[in-house]
């Protein structure tokens, strides 16, 4: 694990604006930060810019900064800057210096969301192109649902149709319901008591008079289309749909036919928002030019500061409370890709063939089982050194435990996190089994296989052809089963394609039979292991018989137990959710007594 960047490493001097490496913090701010540190699942915000001038706008908003080591993933390559506005936890983040647009802002989605994983809504704050003449330099353009679209269209992926025209396909998610709230009161507040935009950037040329004047006066900055008897005005807000894509625009032409293509509701034109397809967020843009051939960037700090002024004034009109009840962004990024994947393969011949395969879903098992965890329940095992050390190695981890441990529930809680910590990820694939007495007629060593193979063709992007050939082979003549030996061959063929591959196995204890179907399985998965580097999860109790299999390999064995911490999760979420006073009176000691007498099992 490396430590998160802090203020303590990298801070704003506040006389030039300029990153430096010594700490320099104010009595004021030294005073702010003795709070108590934070920890991974204290920040609710992920705030996401594309240029270090627009993450130095985003942290001179900040109204404290959180300058206390934070440890973060090895594979995760963001660097954050952490900080309160209005009582909200932010970790902020830029993409790579140089690298821009849709895909980087995907990569750095998958990684803050999965550091920081109660990040419930998400902002994209920075600079962007305006269309004139509505939109003019130094106003702020904010994402908005508008014409069937839900905020920002992508405006270079879509689809050609027969009378020759290009509809467009991309769009981000939905915003959160508290952001579109927020933004409802300031669209009525505005008119009537004004933006505070102009406040928030006197305070930052206050606090951070190195930022002056690029940041916070714009008097001295040209406005081409300004006429020389205009009467200048102040920065003005619009809401509305924004077109993103992965080329910069600087033609005017162009610019102007791509927001007639769109029903002339475009009012900005940026490169990273499309990127955030599943993530859902609200855009919000400094226009620092008119997507022109005279794109310039004398506007582009100011820009950068007026589109952070705003986001801290919406932030100001979110209720800390009304976070609370939003799901975290990394289940929704899970919960909409499998959905994107069952969508995909619903072709009723596709469709067909996986049922063939295998007939029975996990995914329902899956589901609920995580569905039953408290929150921060098996988050021990997720940081414990030999979990860490199998995610970063190709290996295999065994993890057995006597009954009512909650080796299912932990099991779910890997699933999920495999998921989550390999969103967007093409190249790695996750399947898994939850072994059950009830099902033995599912637990054969062909159809478990068969199932492993089905779960990892749903990470391609089409049904693979080995897989057809498989299917029309053996339904030539009739619909029979395929044989062991070619499930195999197959499976081996599919996992080769893959540079990780993860199988999760959960009680391997209860696949058991006389034909000895459980040594099979194992004896399979092994050989993958040994072959491709397959990473295996599996628990058991612990049965010498299940434990004798896993000597033939090497592995890490930790072993599951009761957990405090866990226990004292569940026991709190029942006892909130009665509606018995005298258990909620009672609370803390019955928790502490349960929790005691049942941790190590």
């Amino acid at each position: 694990m490396k430590r998160a960047r802090s203020f303590e490493d990298t801070n704003l001097d506040s006389t030039s604006g300029a990153p430096r490496t010594k700490r320099l913090l104010t009595s004021e701010t030294t005073a702010q930060t003795m709070a108590r540190p934070k920890s991974h699942n204290d920040y609710t915000v992920g705030w996401i810019c594309a240029l270090p001038k627009e993450q130095t706008a985003a942290v001179a908003m900040l109204d404290r900064i959180h300058d206390d080591p934070l440890a973060q993933p090895e594979s995760d390559h963001n660097t954050y800057y952490r900080g309160e506005i209005s009582n909200h936890n932010i970790v902020i983040t830029c993409l790579p210096n140089g690298m821009i647009g849709t895909n980087q802002a995907a990569v750095a989605v998958t990684h803050i969301t999965h550091t920081f994983p109660s990040i419930k809504v998400g902002l994209l704050v920075g600079i962007g192109g305006g269309i004139p003449p509505k939109v003019r330099l130094g106003d702020v353009v904010v994402s908005k649902p508008e014409g069937g679209y839900p905020g920002v269209v992508q405006w270079d992926l879509g689809k050609a149709e027969v009378n020759g025209n290009f509809k467009r396909t991309g769009a981000l998610n939905n915003p959160p319901r508290v952001l579109l709230t927020a933004l409802s009161a300031l669209e009525t507040n505005h008119p009537l008591y004004g933006s505070k935009v102009p406040k928030y950037l006197h305070e930052m040329e206050t606090k951070w008079p190195g930022l002056k004047p690029k940041y916070t006066r714009s008097e001295s900055l040209k406005d081409p289309v300004s006429t020389s008897d205009e009467v200048r005005r102040g920065t003005q807000i619009h809401y509305g749909l924004i077109a993103s894509g992965n080329k910069v625009i600087k033609d005017s032409e162009q610019r102007d036919r791509l927001n007639k293509d769109l029903g002339g509701n475009v009012l900005c034109v940026e490169m990273e928002a499309a990127g955030l397809v599943d993530f859902p967020c609200i855009v919000i843009r400094g226009i620092c030019d008119y997507a022109d051939a005279e794109k310039k960037d004398d506007w582009q700090e100011y820009a950068a500061a007026v589109a952070a002024a705003y986001a801290k004034e919406l932030l100001g009109n979110v209720r800390t409370c009304a976070i609370k009840d939003e799901a975290p962004i990394k289940d929704i990024l899970v919960d909409d890709r499998v959905a994107r994947i069952i969508h995909e393969t619903e072709s009723d011949k596709d469709h067909k063939i996986l049922n063939w395969l295998a007939p029975f879903d996990y995914s329902l098992q899956q589901s609920d089982y995580f569905k039953r965890r408290q929150p921060g329940t098996g988050q021990w095992l997720l940081d414990s050194e030999e979990y860490q050390d199998w995610i970063e190695q190709k290996a295999v981890l065994f993890c057995p435990g006597i009954p009512g441990a909650g080796k299912t529930l932990i099991t779910s809680i890997v699933v999920n996190d495999l998921r989550t910590r390999f969103f967007g990820d093409s190249t790695t694939a996750t399947a898994y089994i939850y072994c059950n007495f009830n099902r033995k007629a599912e637990q054969e060593t062909d159809r478990l296989l068969a199932n492993l193979l089905k779960q990892l063709t749903w990470n391609y992007p089409s049904l693979p052809d080995s897989v057809r050939k498989l299917y029309d082979r053996y339904t030539k003549h009739g619909t029979e089963r395929p044989q062991l030996r070619d499930i195999i061959e197959v499976l081996h063929s599919i996992s080769s394609a893959f540079s990780r591959v993860f199988f999760v196995v959960d009680a391997l204890d209860e696949c058991e039979s006389p034909s000895a179907w459980q040594a099979e399985f194992l004896s399979e998965l092994f050989a993958l292991h040994r072959k491709y580097g397959l990473n295996i999860f599996a628990t058991s109790r612990p049965i010498q018989k299940v434990i004798d299999k896993f000597k033939g390999i090497t592995h890490t064995k930790l072993e599951i137990q009761a957990h405090n911490e866990d226990v004292r999760n569940y026991l709190d979420g029942q006892i909130s959710g009665s509606d018995k006073q005298l258990l909620k009176k009672h609370s803390n000691y019955i928790i502490s007594v349960i929790s005691n007498a049942v941790c190590g099992m």
